[in-house]
């Protein structure tokens, strides 16, 4: 059974929805176990948004910021118009 659950699991974990609601069905005794296999899948995907979030704005200030120098240079006459 170790192997089967095993087996099973990872056809779990890299199954698109579809397949994951077709074993989800086909084996009641599992489902806290997909269940948990879900719940780890949410964090995740949702700490990586964070993460690209988090980034995003770092490059939206980055680019404000160039746009500001560029803009203080061109005022004072130190770059080019």
């Amino acid at each position: 059974m170790t192997e089967d659950f095993n087996k099973i699991m990872t056809a779990y974990r890299d199954a698109d929805f579809n397949q994951r609601l077709n074993l989800y069905l086909q084996y009641p005794r599992l489902r806290s176990d997909f269940f948990q296999i879900d719940q780890n899948d949410l964090k995740t995907d949702l700490s990586t948004v964070f993460k690209l979030r988090k980034k995003l704005q770092s490059v939206q200030i980055n680019m404000f910021l160039s746009q500001v120098a560029g803009s203080v240079k061109k005022i004072f006459g130190i770059a080019p118009a």
